[in-house]
C-alpha cells in the first residue's frame, strides 16, 4: 500500500506488491448533501478521449448545481490518469448516489483495478487481510484510490467496502472508474 500527497502516487499500483495506491487529496468540489436529493445517478462506457462530452451528455439531464462543471473536470482528469497507468482507451465511470449500505462487505472487485473517490459523505473504508482482517481504516472525502481487483491479483490483501450509512439520512457521492478491455 502507498499513501502519497500528489497524483503521480497512484501510479505506484503497477508496482509487483502494491494492492493500493491512495492520493490524499482535500475534496475537489465543495458538494453537500441537499446539491444531491435530483441527482440521478449514471453509468458511462467512453473512450478516455470522449469523457467530457459523455459526463457532459450524461448530466444534461440532471439539474445542473454550482459543482457540476468543477466534477466533469475533475473526472475528465481522474480518468485520464487512471487510464495511463491502466494502459487502457477506454473506462467505464459511475457517479452515483449513495444512501445505504451498497457493498457492505470488504471485499475486492473482480476487475483488474478499481479507482475510487468520494466526493460528499463518508469516504471508503478498506482494511488489510493477512491471518485476520485487520481494524478498517477510512478515506476521507476528496481521497482517491486505486486498488487491485481480482483479475490483477487473486489473493488480494487489501479489501474495500461502503461506510455503513443505512438509516443514518447521509447521502455519498461516490465515483468508481474501472479499466474497460482493449479490443
Amino acid at each position: 500500500m502507498t499513501i502519497g500527497s500528489d497524483p503521480e502516487s497512484l501510479a505506484t499500483i503497477a508496482a509487483p506488491g502494491v494492492a493500493l495506491s491512495i492520493w490524499s487529496r482535500p475534496a475537489p468540489v465543495p458538494i453537500v448533501a441537499a446539491d444531491l436529493q435530483d441527482f440521478a445517478s449514471l453509468r458511462i462506457e467512453t473512450s478516455v478521449t470522449a469523457v467530457a462530452s459523455a459526463l457532459e451528455a450524461a448530466l444534461a439531464q440532471s439539474p445542473k448545481p454550482a459543482w457540476y462543471q468543477p466534477i466533469v473536470t475533475d473526472i475528465t482528469h481522474l480518468a485520464e490518469r487512471f487510464a495511463a497507468v491502466m494502459e487502457v482507451d477506454d473506462v467505464e465511470i459511475r457517479l452515483e448516489c449513495v444512501t445505504g449500505n451498497s457493498c457492505w462487505k470488504f471485499h475486492a472487485d473482480y476487475v483488474r483495478a478499481r479507482l475510487i473517490t468520494t466526493y460528499c459523505g463518508r469516504g471508503t473504508e478498506w482494511a488489510v487481510q493477512d491471518a485476520t482482517l485487520g481494524p478498517p481504516r477510512h478515506m476521507q472525502a476528496g481521497d482517491v484510490s486505486i486498488f487491485k481487483g481480482r483479475i490483477w491479483m487473486p489473493m488480494p490483501r487489501i479489501l474495500h467496502r461502503s461506510p455503513p450509512i443505512a438509516d443514518t439520512g447521509e447521502i455519498r457521492l461516490l465515483l468508481v472508474i474501472d479499466p474497460l478491455p482493449k479490443g
